[in-house]
């Protein structure tokens, strides 16, 4: 009985000893939101460097395993190591995706998709939103399809079937695309108008 005081503090001090994991540099990859989405990491002493295909986040901790974004608008976002070679990224009161070690390589250029930054489709109807306000609505929704086909690779109908309903119900015509460079008739079709 006198050594269950000691046993607890040694447990307590080696558990305050025991150094936080280190993420392994290098591609990272989750398929938890229904569609593999990729990121490189970098992560040096209490920082990580999250690079995605459309931005560059930064996230601190002040000790454990729990980092947060360095942004205060973004300050719910976090990533929770869980050892060298995976980790969660979600935000606070919402939901969380598992991210697990896919190899060393820290080039985003060669690893990730070209994302927003080229993608001259995006360009293209970002500009028209803004120029022509009486279809601004439905080149907005050109825009998020464009955006989703520069980001991601698989699954990539999870992210345009939206956007087609919504096109759909907002088209003069509901049998044609109004941005078929963007959107397949193939795709356009796939997708029943609700």
């Amino acid at each position: 009985m006198t050594y269950k005081p000691l046993l607890v503090f040694l447990i307590g001090c080696i558990t305050i000893a025991l150094p936080a994991q280190v993420l392994k540099p290098g591609t990272y990859s989750s398929s938890d939101l229904g569609y593999t989405y990729t990121v490189v990491i970098k992560h040096e002493g209490n920082k990580i460097t999250n690079t995605e295909p459309n931005r560059t986040n930064h996230y601190k901790s002040n000790g454990g395993n729990m980092y947060y974004h360095e942004d205060p608008r973004y300050a719910h976002f976090f990533i929770k190591v869980i050892s060298d070679e995976k980790f969660y990224a979600g935000k606070q009161n919402g939901g969380q995706q598992l991210f697990t070690f896919q190899g060393g390589n820290t080039d985003a250029e060669e690893v990730l998709p070209s994302g927003v930054d080229d993608c001259p489709l995006y360009d293209k109807y970002l500009q028209l939103s803004q120029t022509d306000h009486a279809d601004a609505q439905a080149w907005v929704f050109c825009g998020a399809a464009a955006m989703a086909k520069c980001t991601y690779t698989d699954n990539l109908m999870v992210y345009l079937k939206p956007l087609i309903i919504a096109l759909k119900g907002i088209s003069v015509d509901s049998s044609q695309c109004p941005c078929k460079d963007v959107i397949t008739q193939a795709e356009w079709n796939s997708v029943p108008q609700n």
